[in-house]
């Protein structure tokens, strides 16, 4: 019997040192996770971190999508970078299985460029013996820089790399003033980043490379490059309050990502409100013409508590006052109960999408397009054949909220079971033309292969096809910024599209983001046959 305590007693013992070691470690991993963010400037909108293990390298040998997003510049001094840090074996000791990271900024206008973020996990006792190794093999020279020693290491090709070493973390650039920003940011311990991630998550230590996102900044990350006043309207997410962390799915000609988005549940705005709808099947991208360049899609499983929190913020931005009078107005003026009568042929699904012309249009899926159509059309007025035109501001904006706002008083044709909007006849004419070929860009074969590693479910969809975005990316884009995406650089022609994914899950957003390259044509599946689709 004593024998048994015994055992008893050791199991727990040892049951419990093992916790402690796995909760000390899980501890030390997140305190250093949050040192590294808090020493990248808080301009940044995305950061991408990978362990530095061998495999991970011959994984992404020969993937070329990093030098074509990139450019050929930033992966140049990438794999410089590599052959000093990774591949000299009196220096990569001090790296191995670290996890370092990479962080994008605007560094002036029409510019940005890379900071890199290493922790220090082996070899080296102190950061200055791994300045000493480093200053016994490479040209290296310093600059005193208030607290903390600025270095430059210079290669062959007379580039210049920016670093300082900081409580074992090594922090560099090869633009000195994004190095200088980090520097500064540290001396004024001005540590609160703005990366809301979760460092506990298993499935972020487990997944070979992650990317975080801050969609807050990524606005501002893409008005560093366009001349255009007011930018700020041409985001799907412009409003979006949310950090994304995501794990790397590997492909050999795509970027494939998922994970967690983690919105400020303090925030209001329009995203929050598909909190608390539960994910369902996107259907209207069956709807849209070949020549779509982007969408913006939305699925609710219960609109009337859509509709309500709707109501709750636009009380909040003080405009539902004006909105409830025209509508109040609306209904007397046309003996109609407006909200009673129309709100129930809503369908759950809804959004706009830009075609290639860079027109814009709206799509409303209807449970009953009939009774749709006849209600409309008391509170419109008729233009040409099926096309009608709203005689009143704002109605669908009160309805759905952010994505319909461009539609003041807009054009309007029913067809099927769906609501098409335009702000001119015109554009609302190309679309049915197009409905009634069946050009469909469902139907292509580089978007059925595209669409295979996406869900159809969940209740926000974005999507951006490259090639029908030409004219929107030129317009958009200043001209210095166009020359640069054109130019040999960079290969942003060889991308087919992006599309991102949220799912509603009470106070997050499962997400899946996927980018690939365009395939070629014997590697596609067959076109599928329109008459066999269903809508």
């Amino acid at each position: 019997m004593k024998n048994i305590y015994i055992i008893i007693i050791t199991l727990l013992i040892a049951i419990g040192a093992v916790t402690w070691l796995y909760f000390k470690k899980l501890n030390s991993d997140n305190f250093s996770n949050e040192k590294i963010f808090n020493v990248i400037p808080q301009d940044a909108s995305l950061v991408f971190e990978y362990k530095n293990e061998e495999y991970f390298y011959d994984i992404f040998k020969d993937f070329e999508l990093f030098k074509d997003i990139l450019g050929s510049n930033t992966t140049t001094h990438l794999k410089a970078l590599k052959q000093v840090f990774v591949d000299d074996h009196t220096i990569a000791g001090a790296f191995l299985q670290s996890d370092i990271f990479f962080s994008i900024h605007p560094v002036a206008q029409y510019e940005a460029d890379v900071l890199m973020v290493a922790p220090i996990v082996n070899d080296f006792t102190d950061d200055e013996s791994l300045i000493n190794t480093l200053q016994s093999k490479y040209k290296i020279n310093k600059t005193p820089d208030k607290e903390n020693t600025l270095y430059q290491l210079e290669f062959s090709n007379k580039a210049i790399f920016n670093f300082y070493v900081n409580k074992g973390l090594v922090v560099g650039s090869f633009n000195e003033s994004l190095v200088k920003k980090s520097l500064q940011q540290l001396i004024e311990r001005n540590n609160n980043n703005n990366f809301n991630v979760d460092f506990n998550s298993i499935r972020n230590k487990n997944s070979i490379a992650n990317l975080y996102i801050n969609f807050s900044k990524l606005r501002d990350f893409t008005n560093n490059f366009t001349n255009r006043k007011n930018p700020y309207e041409t985001y799907a997410l412009k409003s979006f309050d949310a950090s994304a962390s995501l794990n790397i799915n590997y492909q050999s000609n795509a970027f494939m990502f998922s994970g967690i988005t983690t919105p400020n549940l303090k925030a209001k705005n329009y995203y929050n409100i598909f909190l608390g709808q539960e994910p369902g099947t996107n259907t209207l991208t069956k709807q849209l013409p070949y020549d779509v360049a982007n969408y913006s899609l939305y699925y609710v499983s219960n609109y009337n508590k859509f509709h309500k929190e709707l109501k709750e913020l636009l009380t909040y931005r003080k405009e539902i006052e004006n909105l409830n009078a025209q509508i109040e107005t609306i209904s007397a003026k046309h003996s109609i109960n407006l909200d009673k009568e129309i709100m129930p042929v809503f369908g759950k699904e809804f959004g706009v999408f830009q075609v290639a012309s860079g027109d814009n249009l709206g799509i409303i899926k209807s449970t009953n397009t009939k009774r749709l159509a006849f209600l409309l059309s008391t509170i419109s007025s008729d233009v040409d054949g099926n096309i009608r035109h709203f005689d009143d501001s704002f109605i669908l904006y009160n309805y759905f909220g952010d994505p319909f706002k461009t539609f003041k008083r807009p054009y309007y044709a029913t067809i099927e079971n769906h609501l098409i909007v335009a702000n001119n006849a015109t554009i609302i004419n190309r679309f049915l033309n197009n409905y009634n070929k069946q050009k469909f860009l469902d139907l292509t074969d580089k978007n059925i292969d595209f669409q295979q590693y996406l869900s159809n479910q969940g209740n926000i969809f974005y999507f951006f096809h490259n090639s029908n975005s030409k004219a929107i990316i030129r317009s958009f884009l200043s001209k210095q910024a166009y020359k640069d995406y054109r130019s040999d650089s960079f290969n942003w022609t060889n991308i087919y599209g992006f599309a991102i994914q949220f799912s509603a899950d009470k106070d997050k957003f499962y997400t899946n983001m996927y980018m690939n390259k365009t395939p070629e044509a014997a590697d596609l599946l067959p076109k599928i046959d329109s008459a066999a689709l269903k809508f």
